[in-house]
């Protein structure tokens, strides 16, 4: 397949959230007013943020001539349920509901199989010859915010909580894909994390030197499918 030229450069977004990373790069304006990034794919386990992903997706396709008339309506609409509402605005716009099939999966890193994210992203990828990477390990488990709250109702449970190294997942994707720029997202309280003992950004600083060995051995692949539904 002929590869895209042009200025156009892709974005893989893993544990995105709300994709307010991903949407900083994506509205970036040069200079002469180019818009370089796209968001080629957004990746993350939460269902409602996962809803809003496909939503800022499906606002995206319309960037030329501003989203239709029916998407302000979604918005206005909001207290009704979500499902038939989204039905409603992409069964409207079928072309752009596809695409945002295709640059919205909902899955978890670490649970879901890897071998089934790692050929969307290729998917996400088959038209570029670069891309760049974003993410950063979930905050819950490293945040100063989350560190208090965890570890005061269950010390024991926060030392084990497999969220500490979840950043190996995008050190594997990292190693699996190549990009030439990645950008992992730091977040307060990253630098003096820990874990049995351990400095977390010591361990990330290390890991980044051999991220295809990041963890030590081989996981187990995950089995459970990720999901493409924008519902």
């Amino acid at each position: 397949m002929e590869k895209a030229i042009g200025r156009t450069v892709p974005i893989i977004d893993l544990f995105a959230g709300l994709g307010g990373l991903g949407e900083g790069f994506s509205v970036f304006q040069t200079p002469d007013g180019q818009q370089p990034f796209k968001i080629a794919l957004s990746i993350g386990k939460d269902r409602d943020a996962h809803q809003m992903l496909a939503l800022r997706s499906f606002f995206r396709q319309f960037e030329l001539r501003g989203p239709p008339e029916e998407y302000y309506e979604h918005l206005r609409r909001a207290d009704e349920p979500e499902p038939e509402l989204r039905n409603c605005l992409f069964n409207a716009h079928p072309e752009q509901a596809f695409q945002v099939v295709n640059s919205a999966l909902r899955a978890e890193l670490g649970v879901d199989d890897p071998r089934a994210i790692r050929d969307c992203i290729r998917k996400a990828l088959e038209k570029y010859n670069d891309f760049v990477l974003l993410g950063g390990p979930p905050c819950q488990a490293h945040s100063f915010i989350g560190r208090v709250r965890m570890s005061g109702q269950d010390p024991e449970k926060y030392e084990k909580d497999p969220r500490h190294y979840l950043y190996q997942e995008y050190l594997r994707i990292l190693a699996t894909h190549r990009p030439p720029v990645f950008v992992m997202e730091n977040m307060p309280g990253l630098m003096s994390s820990q874990a049995n003992g351990e400095g977390i950004f010591g361990k990330i600083h290390n890991d980044l030197y051999m991220p295809q060995s990041a963890g030590g051995v081989k996981r187990v692949c995950g089995r459970r499918s990720p999901e493409r539904t924008v519902t």
